[in-house]
């Protein structure tokens, strides 16, 4: 891994189990065993670090968002896919993340994790259901994609607490297909 590489890994560690404020350059730079100026080499500041750190995690939750959505088969099981992956991998809500990215960044740097969660995570999505609606599996609703788009992503952030170390992969699995089902049927008694 080169130094780059290692800055932004360990500079993530530390900002997802802290938070941007409680995380200072000395703690990074003494994490990666390397200098100030080395760090500054690669970036200028703490929001500049925090803004690649973010879009990195956006990135990568990304690609296993549009794998999930590739395999194929009907919505409702690439969403049960989506679920059981952010469930596994999830180790904490976004929430207070993006809180910090709202609050303690730029509004350039702002704009670029914005773009990139954006592209990786809810074009991807839309389209996903876009797709389910244009095969008849869903309520032809487009007009309300985005909003069903952040009720999907807020629901799986919400949850994601349920999905500490010890959670069995059958635990995992019960809660993607509640959520699913929650999502795609209401809670509500009658016909489905």
């Amino acid at each position: 891994m080169d130094t780059e590489q290692k800055i932004l890994c360990e500079a993530a560690g530390l900002f997802l189990k802290s938070g941007y404020a409680a995380v200072s350059i000395s703690m990074i730079t003494d994490a990666v065993g390397i200098t100030k100026p080395t760090l500054y080499h690669y970036f200028p500041d703490k929001e500049t670090l925090f803004a690649a750190v973010m879009c990195k995690k956006l990135e990568f939750a990304g690609m296993h968002i549009q794998r999930g959505i590739a395999e194929g088969g009907t919505v409702r099981r690439r969403l049960t896919c989506l679920a059981k992956g952010f469930f596994h991998y999830a180790s904490m809500s976004m929430q207070p993340l993006m809180r910090d990215v709202d609050e303690q960044l730029r509004p350039e740097l702002v704009e670029r994790v914005y773009q990139t969660m954006h592209r990786a995570i809810v074009k991807p999505l839309q389209k996903l259901l876009q797709e389910g609606m244009e095969q008849g599996e869903l309520v032809p609703q487009a007009d309300q994609i985005p909003i069903l788009v952040d009720l999907w992503l807020g629901m799986l952030d919400t949850l994601a607490k349920h999905c500490r170390k010890g959670v069995t992969e059958e635990e995992i699995g019960q809660l993607a297909e509640m959520v699913v089902a929650v999502f795609m049927d209401g809670i509500a008694k009658g016909k489905r």
